[in-house]
């Protein structure tokens, strides 16, 4: 997986040390959800990979025409409490914060955006202004 960095703390050991070191040893991962993005006549759609995160543990914001998905603050320690909670002697399933942030085209609907989560895929639909038609038309004059 290319948005995956692994990176081993442990120092390079051989034989048998190597052995144990693999599995005791502390290693640090940091994620970056891949994505795919596309759009269709009506709306432009940013689908995210969030396997092992709740729909609470996710965050969706707009600001200033930025589009931002991140983990929730909290989630680090929910996270450190569950291994707490099981007694945990070692663990490769990693779920760390994260940030993704994408800047939305101009003719982003933003107040109405919309997302779902259905089998660890976000799904993020942002609806498309409509444009005003082109060619003649036609004002009415009212009354007072």
């Amino acid at each position: 997986m290319r948005y995956v960095i692994t990176r081993n703390i442990a120092p390079s050991l051989s034989g048998i040390d190597s052995l144990f070191s693999d599995f005791f040893s502390d290693v640090s991962t940091t994620k970056i959800p891949p994505v795919d993005i596309y759009e269709t006549d009506g709306e432009y759609v940013i689908e995210a990979e969030i396997a092992g995160y709740g729909d609470d543990d996710v965050k969706i914001a707009v600001k200033d025409g930025v589009l931002s998905i991140s983990s929730s603050s909290t989630w680090r320690e929910k996270a450190a409490k569950a291994r707490e909670e099981r007694h945990m002697i070692f663990s490769e399933i990693k779920t760390p914060e994260f940030s993704r942030s994408f800047i939305l085209p101009e003719d982003s609907d933003t107040a109405q955006i919309s997302a779902e989560s259905t089998s660890g895929i976000l799904t993020v639909r942002i609806p498309r202004l409509r444009k005003a038609e082109k060619g003649r038309i036609e004002i009415k004059i009212g009354s007072k």
